[in-house]
C-alpha cells in the first residue's frame, strides 16, 4: 500500500528544503536550515487543512528571514562570529507575526556582517552568489534573502533595509522588495544599524505575495519606541483595481544619467506600459536629492553604527571585516554639526517631497533602482561599490517613505534589472497596487535562475 501523498505545507516545504539543498552550496544563500521543525510545523498545517481549517493568511507559505531578526530558540548572529552562540530566548514582532498568520518559519538567511553593506560579502559565513550569475554579487545587506527566494528556498523572505537593503538585493536577483514607511513595522527583536531608519519587510517574486505578508507583519508594537500607532491600509483591498488615472511622477535629471544603456531601455518601456494602462506620467523636479546618500548613508547611518558598535570595535578589532572597519572610521570622524546639518537636510527634503506628492497629486515616482545589473564580485573595489550601488535607493529611505523595487526585465547577460516605486508616507497600498499592476502584463518575475552544471 503507497503512502499517502504529501499535503500541500508538506510539499511546500520539501521543495523549499530540495532547494536549499541543491543551490546553497553554489549561492550560500542560508546561515541556519531548521529542516525537521518546518516538517514538523507543515504535517500540522496540513492536518488543520485536511479538518476544513486555516492557520491564517499565510497557511503554509514558506519564510526564511533575514539572520538579523530574532526567532526564540535560534542564533541570531548578524552574520558575525561575535554573536555565534547568541541565541534569543523571545521572537521578535516580526517573527511572531508570521508563525501566528500560519507561516513555516525554515531558517535564517545569510547578511553582509553586521546588516552593513551592498555587496553580502561576509566574512565569518562566506559571501552570498546571485543566482542568476554565481560571479556577480547578489546586493546587500538582504543578500541571502535576494538569492534564496528566485532558487526556491523560500516563497518569501524577510529583509531589512537603512539606505537600500531591501531593494538593493531585489533589484540584483529580480525579486520585488518592499521597504515600507519609518514606523509601520516593529523592529523590536532586530539588530540595529540606524534606528531611526531601519526598516523591515518583505522579498517576493510577486508583489501580490509582498502585500499579503505586509498585511500581516504591519501594524503598532507599543515595545518599539519607532513604531507608529496609526491604522494600517490593508492592500490586498485595492491590489486589484484598475490603475487609470493614477498619475506616476519622473525625475529624469541625475535618475536616469549614466545608469546602464539596457536599463534606460527598461525604464522606457516601463513607462510607456504604465501609459498603456491609463496612468499619467508626470515629469517632477525633486531638488537637490542627489545629497541624499551623503547625508543618510555617509554622515547619520555611519555615525551611529559606529556608536554602536564603538566598546565592541575597541575591545574585538580583529573580529570585524575590513570593510566594515573602513566604514566605522569614517562614521569616528562624522562631527556633530555634519551630523546636525543632515538631519535638517532630511527634513527639508521629507517636507518637500509631501508637498511635491500631494500639490501634484502624484501616488508614486518611479526611478532606477540601482544604476544597472549586479557587478561581479572579482576586481569590485568596495569603496566605490558603497557610493555606487545604493545612490538611488538612498533617496526615498531618508525621507521614510515606502519604495517598492520592481523586476523590469534583463540584461543582454541575462541579470536582472528594476525600477522603484515610491510614495507618501504610510502609502504601501499605492506602490503595491502599481507594482501589482505591471506584474499582471508582464513576465518578468516569472522567469528563474538555471542551476549551474
Amino acid at each position: 500500500m503507497s503512502a499517502p501523498a504529501a499535503g500541500p505545507a508538506s510539499q511546500a516545504v520539501g521543495d523549499a528544503l530540495t532547494a536549499i539543498e541543491r543551490w546553497n552550496p553554489v549561492v550560500n544563500a542560508m546561515i541556519a536550515v531548521r529542516a525537521e521543525p518546518a516538517r514538523e510545523r507543515a504535517t500540522e498545517l496540513d492536518r488543520i487543512a485536511a479538518a476544513g481549517g486555516s492557520a491564517g493568511p499565510l497557511h503554509g507559505w514558506v519564510i526564511n528571514i533575514k539572520d538579523c531578526l530574532d526567532w526564540a530558540g535560534v542564533p541570531t548572529t548578524a552574520a558575525s562570529v561575535i554573536l555565534r552562540d547568541h541565541i534569543p530566548a523571545k521572537s521578535a514582532f516580526i517573527t511572531e507575526r508570521l508563525i501566528a498568520a500560519g507561516a513555516v518559519l525554515i531558517g535564517k538567511a545569510n547578511l553582509h556582517e553586521w546588516v552593513f553593506g551592498p555587496t553580502s560579502q561576509s566574512l565569518h559565513f562566506g559571501p552570498v552568489a546571485n543566482p542568476w550569475n554565481p560571479a556577480h554579487i547578489p546586493g546587500g545587506s538582504s543578500g541571502g534573502s535576494g538569492a534564496s527566494v528566485p532558487c526556491g528556498m523560500a516563497r518569501v523572505s524577510i529583509g531589512s533595509d537603512t539606505a537600500g537593503s531591501i531593494r538593493l538585493p531585489a533589484s540584483y536577483c529580480g525579486l520585488a522588495g518592499l521597504r515600507p514607511s519609518i514606523g509601520r513595522i516593529s523592529r523590536t527583536g532586530s539588530i540595529a544599524v540606524s534606528a531611526p531608519f531601519d526598516a523591515f519587510g518583505p522579498l517576493a517574486r510577486r508583489v501580490e505575495d509582498v502585500a499579503r505578508v505586509f498585511a500581516v507583519i504591519a501594524g503598532h508594537d507599543p515595545d518599539d519606541p519607532f513604531s507608529i500607532d496609526t491604522p494600517v491600509v490593508d492592500p490586498l483591498k485595492t491590489l486589484d483595481d484598475p490603475v487609470r488615472g493614477r498619475r506616476i511622477g519622473v525625475m529624469r535629471r541625475w535618475f536616469f544619467d549614466d545608469i546602464d544603456h539596457d536599463l534606460q531601455s527598461a525604464l522606457e518601456t516601463a513607462l510607456n506600459t504604465y501609459r498603456d494602462l491609463g496612468v499619467e506620467i508626470v515629469e517632477v523636479e525633486l531638488g537637490d536629492v542627489e545629497l541624499a546618500q551623503e547625508m543618510l548613508a555617509f554622515r547619520i547611518v555611519l555615525a551611529d553604527a559606529f556608536a554602536l558598535h564603538r566598546e565592541q570595535l575597541a575591545r574585538r578589532p580583529a573580529d570585524y571585516g575590513q570593510d566594515l572597519m573602513v566604514r566605522y572610521d569614517i562614521g569616528e570622524r562624522v562631527t556633530g554639526a555634519q551630523y546636525a546639518q543632515a538631519l535638517r537636510w532630511i527634513e527639508a527634503w521629507r517636507h518637500r517631497l509631501h508637498r511635491i506628492l500631494s500639490d501634484q497629486g502624484i501616488d508614486a515616482i518611479l526611478s532606477p533602482t540601482t544604476p544597472g545589473p549586479a557587478p561581479a564580485r572579482a576586481g569590485l573595489a568596495y569603496a566605490n561599490a558603497i557610493r555606487a550601488i545604493p545612490r538611488f535607493t538612498s533617496v526615498f529611505a531618508s525621507a521614510g517613505v515606502p519604495s517598492l523595487a520592481v523586476p523590469c526585465g534583463f540584461n543582454a547577460a541575462g541579470l536582472p534589472l528594476s525600477f522603484e516605486l515610491s510614495a507618501a508616507r504610510f502609502n504601501e497600498a499605492a506602490v503595491l497596487q502599481l507594482g501589482h499592476a505591471w506584474q499582471r502584463v508582464t513576465d518578468h518575475h516569472l522567469r528563474q535562475p538555471a542551476l549551474p552544471q
